[in-house]
């Protein structure tokens, strides 16, 4: 070879060198981000950044930037906290942080604050009254923080919201009344009528991506033209040499270091004049999109279906340790019925939640709770055991009515050997006063007595982080360092220990942040490794719950307040207009793509089949209804409503969570008659049918992407009839709904990139498919699902 030939077989190596380094990126091989960040959510004034929440040593960070309508100044050590704030405005609806860790720059999402200034005024018409304030979900129904002034002759405020629909209601001289001069209300689910305050609502769409094309390189939709596109691989932003961004489409090649990778995400979003677009979340596997369901493994929380049980009302596993405590003071339904970790340990085995299509069961309390019954506060003063395990007695010991340390080791191994995840309800709030922790050292809780005399008790919004839930559970005091040291390291104790794949978190809005920082933040240092899913309880404002969601806090809350407005369309009369905004509302909140837990009921509330049915009204006192009673299901069409109650749960972004018995139908009151012993024989023809409901929709979740991963598109919207669409890479996925007593004729335009003429149904309903236009014959009180 001459050297003229080498000088340019070099050039040629070097330019092919070059041309396959466009695709290729430094990335670090232990990044300094566990997971994917979730994005900075800019206040209305000030935004405090937690860096610690994000990186795994913040000592590491050499610099960031930030937009330039945004101002900073650093507080504490080494980049601790960063507080921002907007100083024009020209935000716009997302931006992005870059962060550099040793010479790699991560990127951080920014949403722009969306509050409006909102007024509310009240007309006293003359009368004279001492105080008026407002109480809501604008403000978690705590009326002490919004005191109304008088001027003019006229009670005013101004909040400031942001766009979505608030239920609120005056309090008028300590009487709470509804808005007299506002036409829209809506009953709560306490059977009140609340007044509705719409903020921002306009018929501006914002735009919507999707997916289209998943081969060599990666073709996304898009219905308006974009100002700006950011597409993040893991935490890296991919630049123009990654996303080549056309009209109505972009295309985006990944990195080549997502060939090593057994599993990473793209994430992609848009914003233009009219507002952010949805998120799309694309799971990658060695460098290729992820189109097969079943290679989806239990670490992949996205696919998760939670089942949730009551371990003492599951099933008797093992008679010898049944020992129900011997007081005639507290009735059996009060009591412990039997049900213990051998018996769930046996339904695993049995195939039960395998046949539901099942890959993850949370489990009620376990820890000791106390050997007596205690009377609860408030009247009719019942005597109740322990038997739900939410009053411990010790933070580390399995009950012996549930059974041994060698009984939670078996239910997991057997678990994970079904390829099922087990998650454990802890509680961090408060402890039974028998509790040693709280024996020495009784200056570790809160205040009982408050400095007005009055009892620190059940006081959820005035007092929400002090209140005891009654007087022999004290809560604890997070701002005693060892409280949250003994907490934080007592919860882990159960992962390491048993194996266990994470938590549901009780009481978590009674706890402040910095708890649930350091719990997340050990977490992730001592099992760096592992999946672990964190999902907590809390009532109220979705604001409220967004604010314990993030990458230092927890991965996800249950939707209350959707499940709220789903039970009142579907059980009661609410037009399906509620249920599709607050649909939106939840995307606005927590993302189209979050691990929210989407319920169809749990153990602090009525059942909702016994709704559906009528022999439970949302009028009466449900509590006492089951007291006074055998509440039954009622109609039969109640079983037709609890049908489709689980067709949208299951077929909505989040995490669909079955409360045990809800796939029979399983009826009840308020607790404790919601917490009946499951049955598992001698179903009737209705139970065996929601039962086989329930095994369809989650097996069609399961085993379809667009269920799990797809966008969520909008296809008709009425008072009594609701569709949808999931898609994901040229399969989707139709779901459809008629509430009403008839048959129903339903005709939906499908978008020019579904294909109708493959489109076959799953539960029965005449269809014809012409060209886009897909006409479906709905059964009355009933749903259907194409795929």
């Amino acid at each position: 070879m001459n050297k003229k030939t080498f000088l340019h077989l070099s050039l040629l190596l070097l330019f092919l060198a070059a041309c396959s380094d466009r695709t290729k990126i430094d990335y670090p091989s232990n990044p300094e981000i566990m997971g994917l960040a979730t994005p900075i959510e800019l206040q209305t004034e000030f935004t405090t950044i937690v860096l610690d929440d994000y990186f795994r040593d913040i000592s590491r960070i050499d610099s960031f930037t930030l937009p330039a309508f945004l101002e900073y100044k650093l507080s504490g050590d080494n980049f601790e906290f960063l507080e921002i704030r907007t100083v024009h405005e020209e935000a716009t609806p997302l931006s992005e942080m870059k962060v550099w860790v040793e010479g790699f720059p991560y990127s951080l999402l920014i949403k722009k604050n969306r509050k409006l200034k909102t007024g509310l005024s009240f007309d006293p018409e003359g009368k004279k009254y001492k105080t008026v304030q407002v109480t809501g979900t604008l403000n978690n129904w705590n009326p002490s923080v919004t005191s109304m002034s008088f001027e003019d002759g006229i009670w005013k405020t101004e909040l400031m919201l942001n766009p979505g629909r608030y239920e609120y209601l005056f309090v008028v001289d300590g009487k709470w009344i509804s808005d007299p001069l506002n036409p829209e209300s809506k009953k709560s689910p306490t059977g009140n009528m609340n007044s509705i305050l719409s903020v921002g609502v306009s018929g501006a769409e914002p735009p919507h991506l999707h997916t289209h094309i998943a081969g060599s390189t990666i073709e996304i939709g898009n219905d308006q033209p974009l100002k700006e596109v950011i597409v993040l691989w893991e935490n890296y932003r991919l630049n123009e040499s990654f996303v080549n961004v056309s009209q109505g489409s972009f295309e985006i090649t990944l990195p080549a270091e997502a060939r090593k990778m057994e599993r990473s995400y793209l994430r992609i979003l848009g914003w233009n004049d009219q507002g952010a677009s949805n998120d799309l979340l694309i799971p990658i596997q060695k460098g290729r999109v992820l189109e097969d369901a079943s290679l989806l493994k239990r670490d992949d929380k996205h696919a998760t279906i939670l089942y949730f049980m009551m371990v003492d009302r599951f099933m008797n596993g093992d008679p010898d340790n049944d020992d129900p405590i011997d007081d005639t003071e507290i009735a059996p339904r009060a009591n412990y019925q039997g049900g213990d970790l051998a018996g769930i340990q046996q339904k695993i085995r049995d195939g039960y939640f395998s046949d539901l299509h099942v890959n993850s069961i949370w489990l009620s309390p376990i820890t000791q709770n106390p050997l007596e019954g205690f009377i609860e506060y408030p009247e009719p003063r019942r005597k109740y055991s322990g038997y739900h395990g939410y009053w411990p007695v010790t933070l580390t010991t399995v009950d012996h009515r549930f059974g041994t340390d060698d009984d939670l080791k078996g239910l997991v191994a057997e678990a994970h050997n079904n390829d099922m995840n087990v998650i454990l309800d802890f509680v961090s709030n408060h402890v039974h006063e028998q509790n040693p922790l709280y024996q020495n050292n009784p200056d570790w809780a809160t205040n009982l007595v408050l400095p007005d005399g009055s009892m620190n008790i059940r006081l959820w919004d005035e007092q929400r982080l002090t209140t005891w839930f009654d007087t022999f559970l004290p809560s604890l005091d997070f701002d005693v360092p060892a409280v949250v040291e003994i907490m934080s390291d007592s919860a882990l104790y159960w992962i390491d220990q048993y194996k266990l794949d994470g938590f549901r978190h009780d009481a978590t809005k009674h706890i402040p942040t910095d708890f649930w920082r350091t719990l997340t933040r050990k977490t992730k240092n001592r099992f760096p490794d592992r999946s672990i899913y964190q999902i907590g309880e809390t009532f109220g404002s979705r604001e409220l719950i967004a604010s314990y969601l993030g990458s230092g806090l927890m991965d996800g809350k249950f939707d209350f307040n959707l499940y709220f407005d789903a039970r009142s369309v579907f059980a009661g009369n609410e037009s399906f207009l509620t249920l599709h905004h607050s649909l939106l509302e939840s995307f606005s909140y927590f993302g189209h793509h979050s691990l929210m837990g989407n319920i169809t009921g749990n153990h602090d509330m009525p059942r909702f089949i016994s709704f559906a049915g009528g022999d439970l009204s949302f009028e009466e006192n449900t509590k006492e209804a089951g007291w006074n009673r055998g509440v039954g299901v009622g109609d039969p069409i109640g079983y037709n409503k609890l049908g489709q109650l689980l067709a949208f749960t299951m077929t909505i972004p989040g995490v669909p969570v079955i409360y045990y018995g809800d796939e029979i139908g399983l009826p009840g009151a308020d607790d404790p008659d919601s917490r009946r012993m499951m049955r598992f024989e001698n179903l009737n023809e209705y139970e065996s049918r929601v039962l086989e409901t329930t095994r369809k929709l989650n097996q069609l979740r399961r085993s379809n992407m667009e269920l799990m991963y797809g966008d969520f598109l909008l296809l008709h919207l009425s008072d009594n009839a609701y569709a949808y669409a999931r898609s994901y890479f040229g399969n989707y996925t139709v779901v459809a709904f008629n509430k009403t007593g008839e048959e129903l004729e339903l005709s939906l335009e499908l978008p020019e990139r579904f294909n109708p003429t493959v489109i076959a149904p799953n539960f029965g309903s005449n269809f014809k498919a012409e060209g886009r236009l897909l006409s479906i014959s709905l059964k009355p009180l009933s749903f259907e699902v194409f795929n």
